[in-house]
């Protein structure tokens, strides 16, 4: 499936996810991990690997229909704000006025300050921050 065709299932209200224990973690609701599980392309999307994703990620965090969808998508895929997703994945209508609006500025800051650092690992299928 084309990178194209996967973007545009980014919607909020197509996507689904569940948060998760990790592995080897002692804590049920403390360390939770954001695992997107429908639909397929959302899914796929998820084990590409691809910086460029990110890229594409954070700019839909400017479009309202779209953010809340993008910031389940960056959640998992870098391990950041998985709490905040977990906090409002039963009322996500209210993330976008809490604190949805600021959500492009913050991963943009941290995706210029941090890309030249991250790495896939392939085998968790999430980027990591490599010194």
């Amino acid at each position: 499936m084309e990178l194209t065709d996967m973007l545009l299932a980014v919607q909020n209200e197509r996507i689904q996810f569940a948060t998760m224990r990790p592995p080897g973690s002692r804590y049920a609701t403390l360390d939770r991990r954001v695992v997107v599980t429908a639909p397929p392309e959302l899914v796929q999307l998820t084990s590409t690997g691809d910086l460029q994703v990110l890229d594409e990620l954070v700019k839909l965090l400017q479009e309202p229909n779209r953010a809340w969808a993008a910031e389940v998508l960056l959640a998992s895929m870098t391990q950041r704000e998985e709490k905040m997703v977990d906090s409002f994945a039963r009322i996500p209508e209210q993330w976008w006025d809490s604190v949805g609006k600021t959500a492009h500025e913050r991963w943009s800051k941290w995706l210029n300050e941090t890309r030249e650092k991250l790495v896939w690992d392939s085998e968790n299928k999430v980027f990591i921050e490599r010194d």
